[in-house]
């Protein structure tokens, strides 16, 4: 999940009053076949990447995850968070419409349990039982996204086959 690490270092430097991640980049190599190594400033403090990388995008992803797992390595599993945000990017993308979240409650009053699904044009994901509302829904959205199947592209990049999935 190399593309995670953006978003998650700027919300890092957010949480804690960090001025925001600024990148820089080397490109290396010929011209039909550039390769980038990317640095990233943060709090004073510089990280880079010790590969280089087809594209710039992965170059400062990988920065970022460099700077973050040095900033915080207590906080590396991942951010549940941000799959939300994620889903709906994907879902706005590929021309879906926004994420919806069905959530039920079950348990006793004082230690309820809570379970959510997401509905991407209509296909329900549902995400593991959680204490809270809010947890169901990231579990539910987290299990959608991880279910889209990447595919590399002819230029290296990534996205995401929607239609695969809604056949299924």
């Amino acid at each position: 999940m190399l593309h995670l690490y953006k978003n998650r270092l700027q919300m890092y430097a957010q949480k804690r009053n960090l001025g925001l991640p600024i990148y820089s980049c080397e490109i290396n190599g010929p011209s039909h076949a550039h390769r980038f190594k990317s640095r990233v400033k943060i709090d004073d403090k510089t990280y880079e990447t010790l590969d280089s990388f087809t594209t710039l995008k992965e170059a400062e992803h990988a920065a970022a995850r460099v700077a973050f797992e040095s900033l915080s390595p207590d906080e590396t599993q991942e951010d549940e968070g941000l799959y939300k945000s994620l889903l709906q990017e994907l879902a706005q993308k590929e021309g879906f419409p926004i994420p919806v979240y069905d959530t039920a409650k079950s348990g006793p009053f004082h230690m309820p349990t809570f379970v959510s699904t997401v509905d991407i044009g209509g296909k329900p994901f549902q995400g593991q039982k959680a204490r809270t509302k809010k947890e169901a829904e990231m579990n539910a959205a987290k299990a959608a996204y991880r279910s889209f199947p990447e595919r590399k592209e002819s230029n290296g990049t990534c996205h995401f086959d929607f239609l695969f999935l809604l056949l299924c």
